[in-house]
């Protein structure tokens, strides 16, 4: 079984999702990419978060399709391992992308005030634009 691992390590859950609660999933991705674009007039560092939150949400939707949902312990990263497995190659850069933007997003959020430049900004909101156009295909 391809998430055996990610079962038997407990980081995922089987979870039978209602196709409302993934289309609610969606509309939260969708929500946030248009809130980080509007973001980005006035702060980078939010800009930056609220992208990675839309594009982490697409991603929690499609493992919901699939028939499964992360555990709650490190729920992020496993999010991204579990997205690696479920998707081709072609998807792999952009899927590594966001699990170092992960970190980023936690020093981002805790850590450091004006962390974030204007080009990694606009860096993950078109990288999270363009997963949830990816996410959206595969879920129909």
């Amino acid at each position: 079984m391809l998430y055996q691992e990610l079962l038997k390590e407990e980081k995922i859950k089987v979870h039978q999702a209602s196709p409302e609660e993934i289309k609610d999933i969606i509309e939260i991705a969708d929500r946030d990419l248009s809130f980080a674009k509007e973001a980005m007039a006035h702060n980078w560092d939010w800009a930056f978060t609220i992208a990675y939150s839309a594009a982490l949400s697409a991603s929690r939707a499609y493992m919901y399709k699939i028939g499964y949902r992360p555990s709650s312990a490190e729920s992020h990263k496993t999010v991204w391992s579990f997205m690696l497995l479920a998707l081709s190659e072609d998807h792999h850069d952009r899927i590594h992308f966001f699990n170092h933007m992960r970190v980023k997003r936690n020093k981002n959020l805790y850590d450091h005030a004006g962390l974030i430049s204007e080009t990694e900004g606009r860096q993950i909101i078109d990288s999270a634009e363009k997963h949830i156009e990816v996410i959206k295909k595969l879920l129909l």
